[in-house]
C-alpha cells in the first residue's frame, strides 16, 4: 500500500533489527534524531493474536508503507473482546512488528473499571525502556466514560516510554498528544486541531491551554462512515502531516485486526498519500491560511507546503504553486 505522491520511501522489508528511539522537535517526532511522521493504523487485537499464534503477517502486508499499529490491551465487548496479554508476549509481539518497521501504541485502558488499574500499572512497569513501543494511558478518556488517566501518570513517567495520557484538555500530560477530531461533514478540515492543541486558544474554547508536543490525530472518521470518499483522507491526512505529528487510519476491520476491503484500502492509500506528501519536518515552518471565497473548504499553509481541503478548482490560489496529486489537494511551492 505504497503511497503514489510524494516523497515516501517504503520502509518494510520484514529483515529485523531494533528502529530508532524517539524523541521530539517541537511540532514533530525525531525517530534516531532525524524528524519522523507518525503513519499509524488501526490494529485493535493484534498483539493478542499474535500472542495466540496467528499469522499477522498478512495484516502487516496490507499496510505496507504505515510505520505505527494502534493496538489495545483489552476490550470487554461481549463475544469480540479479548484479555491482556502478559509483558513478555508484548514484548515479542513488538519485536516482531519493529522487524517490520512498525512501531506500536499500546491503549492501555479502553474502558473506566476501576479494577483495571492496578494490572495496567505493573504492565507498564514492566515495559518499561522496551524499544519501539508508545503508551497512550486512556482511548477517549471523557467520551462516554470516565478513565482516570492519571492513575496511570506515575508509571508512565517513570518508564522513559513515549506516552500520552489521551487527553485534550486540562486532564494532559505526556510526551505527545492523541487527539480525537470530529466526526462530522467537514471533517477533513478538522485535523487543523493539532495545531489548536500545540499552540493553546482551541480547538474547544479560546482559553485553552497549549500543550506543546507532536499532537497525532489518532482516530478520525472511518470510511464506512464517510462515503469512501479517498480525497477526504487525501486532505486530512495531509493535514495532519502539515500542522501535527501524523495521525492514524481508522477502519472497521481496524477494530479487530482484520484485512482491509478494497473500499477501505482505497481510503488507506489516499491517506497515505496525505501523511508522505510533505518534508517529515514541515510542521516547524511558518504557517498562515488562505481565504480562497469558497474554491475549497479550508486551504493550509506551512512553509512551500500547501492542502487544499475539499477544492472546487484544480488551479492553485496563488501562483508559484506544483501539485503533487491530480485532485488539486497536495501541493509545494515551484
Amino acid at each position: 500500500m505504497t503511497a503514489t505522491t510524494g516523497r515516501f520511501v517504503p520502509i518494510l522489508d520484514g529483515g529485523g533489527g531494533e528502529l530508532g528511539p524517539i524523541g521530539y522537535d517541537r511540532r514533530i517526532f525525531l525517530a534516531g534524531g532525524k524528524p519522523w511522521r507518525w503513519a499509524g493504523v488501526s490494529a485493535f487485537p493484534l498483539c493478542d493474536r499474535f500472542a495466540r499464534g496467528d499469522n499477522i503477517d498478512p495484516f502487516l502486508h496490507a499496510f505496507d508503507g504505515f510505520n505505527v499499529l494502534r493496538v489495545w490491551d483489552y476490550v470487554t465487548w461481549e463475544g469480540t473482546g479479548w484479555e491482556s496479554q502478559p509483558a513478555n508476549a508484548w514484548k515479542e509481539f513488538v519485536a516482531y512488528v519493529n522487524g517490520w518497521g512498525f512501531y506500536v501504541e499500546l491503549t492501555a485502558l479502553t474502558d473506566d473499571d476501576p479494577a483495571r488499574i492496578e494490572p495496567s500499572k505493573r504492565l507498564i512497569t514492566e515495559l518499561a525502556g522496551t524499544p519501539g513501543l508508545f503508551v497512550e494511558a486512556g482511548n477517549e478518556p471523557q467520551i462516554h466514560k470516565h478513565i482516570d488517566t492519571a492513575a496511570l501518570r506515575s508509571a508512565l513517567e517513570a518508564s522513559g516510554l513515549p506516552h500520552a495520557s489521551g487527553d485534550g484538555d486540562e486532564r494532559f500530560y505526556g510526551t505527545y498528544g492523541t487527539a480525537h477530531t470530529p466526526r462530522d461533514n467537514e471533517w477533513p478540515r478538522k485535523a487543523h486541531d493539532l495545531k489548536e492543541y500545540y499552540d493553546g486558544g482551541g480547538p474547544s474554547a479560546p482559553t485553552d491551554a497549549a500543550y506543546p508536543v507532536p499532537w497525532v490525530a489518532d482516530e478520525p472518521m472511518r470510511p464506512d462512515e464517510s462515503g469512501y470518499v479517498a480525497t477526504d483522507y487525501r486532505a486530512y491526512f495531509g493535514v495532519a502531516a502539515l500542522l501535527g505529528g501524523g495521525a492514524t487510519f481508522h477502519f472497521t476491520g481496524g477494530k479487530f485486526a482484520q484485512l482491509p476491503t478494497p473500499d477501505e484500502a482505497r481510503c488507506a492509500v489516499a491517506a497515505l498519500e496525505g501523511l508522505t506528501a510533505f518534508p517529515d519536518d514541515a510542521p516547524n515552518g511558518p504557517y498562515r491560511r488562505i481565504d480562497e471565497q469558497g474554491k475549497s473548504l479550508r486551504t493550509y499553509v506551512v512553509g512551500s507546503s500547501m492542502v487544499r481541503v475539499r477544492p472546487t478548482t484544480l488551479t492553485a490560489p496563488e501562483p508559484g504553486w506544483t501539485a503533487l496529486d491530480s485532485d488539486g489537494i497536495l501541493w509545494k511551492k515551484s
